[in-house]
């Protein structure tokens, strides 16, 4: 009996130190479930995915100077889409194979496009203010981007061709960074106008300003994803800059990044509402990262360490069976 209950609880400690192992292992190979897009000398910012989640497209600074790359996701083909020497920089917005970013290749930072094979270059804003940070609504219709033109950063909307300028904010505030809704209708936008940086959401005509988070920790760029129903942001609130997620509503606020000693930013939403793009500093060099924030995939974990638990268990009910057989 006294050589069973030794064998058993071998098992048993065999049993949790293959758990304990597998459980170590797959923390220190990814704290946080990210994977990283590119590894060139050179910082990397401001990634967006295309339209059908195949290609991204990001600012980078390997060559010496800020241009406009894209990178396939399949092949990990890179292309690099401009060379002037200005600054071309925050390629934040697809509309189907055009590409919308801010350059001051004119003498001033306005908004331009261009389409993914680096033809059809376009100015689209032409003001000596400082115009940045664009992106196309999702019916391809519109461009919001930021500007300081009337003396304060401030969010603004235009057609898509560049027409009909006009301005959404005019808090004495800094409102930046704003990204659509997937309704074409809603912008949000980042804002100082509570006393601290706060995700805001207002109409595009507007009209119906809402505040989205507030707490005395700094949030930044904030996109919905491609259904609606879920919200990611860039916040401070762990003690340093880090991508947090929430249910549209605000409901179930969780931190999805954790980048050591680096930070983690500028959050942009695939079309197939499971993957995010965002660069980060971890790895000591700024890069481009993306990672699956799938509810299923969060729970990935905890479904093999069951599996194995219930493997396990029923591989001991079988020998604590069969020990009980043979004493009989």
């Amino acid at each position: 009996m006294a050589e069973n209950k030794g064998n058993y609880f071998r098992i048993v400690g065999t049993a949790l130190i293959f758990l304990f192992f597998f459980t170590a292992m797959s923390a220190a190979a990814s704290p946080d479930g990210a994977i990283r897009i590119t590894s060139t000398e050179g910082f990397k910012r401001a990634p967006s995915f295309s339209p059908d989640g195949s290609m991204i497209a990001y600012e980078s600074g390997e060559t010496g100077n800020a241009d406009i790359w894209i990178t396939n996701l399949s092949s990990g083909e890179r292309i690099q889409l401009t060379r002037d020497l200005s600054e071309d920089a925050l390629p934040k917005g697809w509309n189907g194979r055009k590409i919308t970013f801010t350059s001051n290749r004119g003498g001033s930072m306005d908004i331009w496009t261009i389409d993914a094979d680096g033809t059809n270059l376009t100015q689209l804003t032409t003001y000596s203010s400082y115009d940045f940070y664009s992106s196309f609504s999702p019916d391809g219709k519109k461009i919001v981007f930021t500007s300081n033109r009337s003396g304060n950063s401030d969010i603004w909307v235009m057609d898509a061709d560049g027409r009909n300028q006009r301005q959404v904010t005019t808090s004495p505030s800094e409102d930046m960074i704003p990204s659509w809704a997937p309704d074409s209708r809603r912008i949000l936008f980042r804002s100082n106008r509570s006393g601290s940086g706060d995700i805001w959401m207002i109409d595009s005509d507007g009209t119906n300003l809402t505040q989205v988070t507030e707490g005395p920790a700094g949030d930044w760029g904030a996109s919905f994803s491609p259904d609606g129903r879920r919200i990611t942001f860039d916040s401070e609130s762990s003690g340093r800059m880090e991508i947090w997620i929430m249910d549209a509503d605000g409901s179930n606020l969780m931190q999805l990044t954790r980048s050591g000693e680096g930070i983690s930013m500028c959050n942009a939403w695939s079309s197939d509402n499971k993957t995010i793009a965002f660069w980060s500093s971890r790895y000591g060099n700024p890069d481009i990262f993306i990672m699956n924030v799938s509810k299923e995939k969060k729970a990935d974990n905890i479904v093999i360490a069951g599996f194995l638990l219930v493997l396990i268990g029923g591989f001991l009910a079988y020998l604590w069976m069969g020990n009980t057989t043979l004493r009989r």
